[in-house]
């Protein structure tokens, strides 16, 4: 059976209390008109905002699946999902990868009409890939808690490898699963670095369904290869080597900026956005002495010409 959910019902935390807005059967669908991340706090063309951090997040939901028990795992099979007209992505004070190197707040709007690709910066497209930032089951304790770390139903996991064609899995906690959505993105890097994606709203539709096992956490399964752009061109990678994993990162990323600075004449704001919409942290390295090696790559499809 296909479901619409009531897109005006709304939360703002997780919650395992709140009534389901919605009842299905294992393997109903369920389509969304959900909210970008800041809905009615920024407008299009805005260069600035002042955020509520307590209600930045508009999740939909809970969505209560019959037959759900604690110890069973919930099957997402990610049907479909179309971003709205623009995005938005910010650099907020204290927030982020490297707040020490990028104190002032800024605001920017992306035009995601032309579907295929975004203008990150002067010159620069990079791919519309839409994937939901947030996805889970509500935890059984404690009942209510912030929606922005990720937790043990899943949640703020922001991975940008859940597109349309792929499948989540996620433990059960609760008595009929209790399932909520939100935090579309249209793109996105892994490790989001600058602490936001391409915010938008999204047309989402996923089937939910009741599998009588167990897992450990959340796992998935790509629709495709991982990447979103064009490898043929090639990537630009740096490395950080520290012994500390957060230490690696910011090396690695403030290299990337560097290289994006001197080559491709962006200011260091620009270049720290676009490292967060479309650059890829990865552990390169992991077993020797203590020492870790953390890339990040950049795909040279991105630049024109590249």
């Amino acid at each position: 059976m296909e479901h619409v959910i009531d897109a005006s019902r709304v939360h703002h935390e997780w919650n395992n209390a709140l009534p389901p807005v919605l009842r299905v059967a294992s393997g109903d669908v369920v389509t969304y008109d959900l909210r970008m991340a800041g809905h009615g706090q920024v407008e299009e063309g805005a260069t600035e905002a002042s955020f509520d951090f307590a209600t930045l997040y508009h999740l939909s939901g809970p969505v209560h699946v019959e037959g759900a028990r604690p110890g069973d795992t919930l099957r997402i099979d990610i049907l479909s999902l179309e971003p709205g007209e623009w995005g938005w992505a910010a650099v907020l004070p204290g927030e982020g990868l490297l707040p020490d190197d990028f104190p002032e707040p800024w605001v920017g709007t992306f035009d995601l009409r032309r579907r295929g690709t975004l203008e990150a910066a002067p010159g620069i497209h990079i791919p519309i890939s839409p994937f939901l930032g947030t996805m889970g089951t509500h935890p059984d304790t404690p009942v209510s808690a912030s929606v922005f770390p990720p937790h043990r139903g899943g949640g703020n996991i922001d991975t940008r490898h859940l597109t349309a064609g792929s499948t989540l899995w996620l433990p059960i906690w609760c008595e009929g699963a209790l399932f909520s959505c939100g935090d579309p993105h249209a793109a996105q890097g892994d490790g989001e670095v600058c602490v936001t994606a391409v915010e938008c709203a999204m047309r989402a539709t996923l089937a939910l369904t009741v599998e009588p096992r167990s897992i450990p956490g959340p796992c998935f399964r790509t629709a495709g290869a991982l990447a979103t752009a064009d490898e043929r061109a090639g990537h630009f990678g740096t490395m950080g080597i520290a012994a500390d994993l957060m230490d690696g990162a910011r090396t690695a990323v403030r290299a990337a900026i560097d290289w994006l600075e001197a080559e491709h004449r962006l200011t260091r704001r620009e270049a720290y956005v676009l490292c967060s919409l479309a650059g890829d942290l990865r552990i390169l390295e992991i077993v020797d002495a203590g020492m870790w090696n953390v890339g990040f790559t950049l795909p040279l499809s991105i630049f024109a010409g590249g």
